[in-house]
């Protein structure tokens, strides 16, 4: 070996096998916070971490496409400078989706006999581990479908998705409390669940408990029956993780909000992680104590929307590979369109136009924009006047004869036009009768409130937000 060629192989010593990565990404990662901001590093940097470094190349894993494509067009060069930072080296950067990464793990734990084409699994305990992992599973009232990777991340819920990986990496520490919170259907259920399954999965030895507002209110009401209230609040009480969903009806049972916060304060102080769910942000949940409020809102809140047409078309791909239908693109583009408020009805949209294919129907573009059609028409028809003008009313907090009344304060003309908005957008009824519904005389009122409000919703997210709900609430 030559001067030249010693040099050579000593500097690939030092760039590669000398490299700590755990050590190098920690580092990488804060000067990343410093240059990109919190938000934009959350969201596509949470569940990414480095494979292998070998030959001047630092080789990523990462889980889920989108994260590698964005971050390799707009933040490659945001990643190389950080990595030089933490390193003091001139790296260059690979990133890989986590599935093959897997491959590669799989093969350092299997002996793969020549004769075989099927691996050999070295270890017993692989069977005891799964027997163990269900049984938790069991207790922890968890579905195991739902998971990390089958969650389907857009713009509309990356940010609570990246929450939700760096809880389950490291759980109390990353963000404690999480308050999810979004309409129905829009996957607030599927990302908690996902945080057990993958804690269940990485660390068997945790108490993890998913449940329901009503499943808690229901235990401690019989519990206090049968004088069992040690056994519930040991349950609740001395978990690692405890998950509760629909956590807004607990405004109704003031008894059950008491014991919510001994719990809640319990596992705080033990540093143990607490993940809640709602369909409306802490502020907005009616009566519940200030104290209890104000812990809602101690740790991370993070919003669900509604998927925007990317996203919902690529939720309908995933949905049809699991179905193991082949139904033309054109069919999920079309339902990927016409369905815009949840997850739950596209995919039992996506159903409906499946079934037809399952049972040897050739259905038309036409046949399929009918069936999406009735579906919608049926559930306008729940929709009347009344129910939108009381809808507006809850949310906004105005009362309905002040919405068909002559009050013209700001808010009350603004919750006015917002009736106006939803008759027109949802029930698509005539301007004519939209502006008798709110006792007005002038059609042009309804022209100008609706693009009022269709412009508030683009520019004012929080307002958006709020108006998106009573939509919601109207198609249940």
């Amino acid at each position: 070996m030559n001067k030249a060629d010693f040099e050579g192989y000593f500097k690939n010593i030092q760039q590669n096998s000398l490299v700590d990565t755990d050590d190098l990404w920690k580092m990488t990662k804060e000067h990343l916070k410093l240059m990109l901001g919190n938000r934009i590093f959350l969201s596509l940097f949470t569940g990414i971490y480095i494979e292998d470094v070998n030959n001047g190349v630092v080789q990523f894993s990462c889980n889920a496409d989108y994260k590698r494509e964005k971050i390799l067009r707009d933040y490659r060069a945001s990643l190389k400078q950080a990595l030089r930072k933490a390193s003091g080296q001139n790296y260059e950067v690979e990133i890989n989706l986590k599935s093959s990464v897997k491959e590669k793990q799989k093969s350092k734990y299997e002996y793969h006999d020549p004769n075989e084409n099927r691996p050999m699994d070295l270890f017993d305990s692989a069977k005891r581990d799964k027997e163990r992992y269900e049984q938790r599973l069991e207790v922890s009232k968890l579905n195991p479908r739902y998971l990390f990777s089958n969650f389907i991340v857009g713009k509309s819920n990356e940010l609570a998705e990246a929450v939700a990986e760096a809880v389950a990496n490291d759980l109390g520490n990353a963000y404690n409390p999480v308050f999810f919170y979004g309409n129905s259907g829009l996957g607030k259920t599927h990302l908690m669940q996902a945080i057990g399954n993958e804690v269940l999965k990485q660390q068997p030895s945790k108490k993890v408990v998913y449940t329901t507002t009503e499943t808690f209110l229901n235990e401690m009401v019989d519990a206090i029956k049968t004088k069992k209230n040690d056994e519930f609040r040991n349950k609740y009480r001395t978990v690692d993780l405890l998950m509760i969903d629909d956590i807004q009806f607990v405004e109704m049972f003031p008894r059950t909000q008491e014991e919510l916060f001994h719990t809640f304060n319990a596992l705080y102080d033990s540093n143990k992680q607490i993940v809640l769910a709602s369909d409306r942000p802490p502020k907005e949940i009616k009566n519940i104590t200030d104290r209890l409020r104000t812990r809602f809102q101690g740790g991370m809140v993070a919003d669900i929307q509604p998927p925007d047409y990317e996203t919902r078309l690529a939720i309908l791909q995933q949905s049809l590979e699991e179905k193991k239908v082949d139904i033309p693109n054109e069919y999920l583009e079309m339902i990927a369109k016409n369905i815009e408020s949840n997850i739950r009805e596209l995919e039992g949209a996506l159903t409906k136009v499946t079934s037809l294919f399952k049972l040897g129907l050739n259905p038309s573009d036409e046949d399929i924009a009918k069936l999406l059609q009735v579906d919608l028409d049926s559930k306008r028809k729940k929709i009347t006047p009344a129910k939108v003008i009381s809808t507006v009313s809850e949310v906004f907090d105005v009362k309905p004869s002040e919405i068909k009344g002559n009050r013209r304060t700001a808010y009350v003309a603004q919750c006015r036009q917002v009736v106006m908005y939803i008759l027109r957008k949802e029930l698509q009824l005539p301007l004519e009768r939209v502006a008798k519904e709110v006792n007005r005389k002038d059609h042009t009122t309804v022209l100008h409130a609706y693009e009022k409000i269709e412009e508030l919703t683009n520019s004012d997210s929080r307002f958006g937000d709020k108006v998106d709900r009573c939509i919601q609430l109207l198609r249940g």
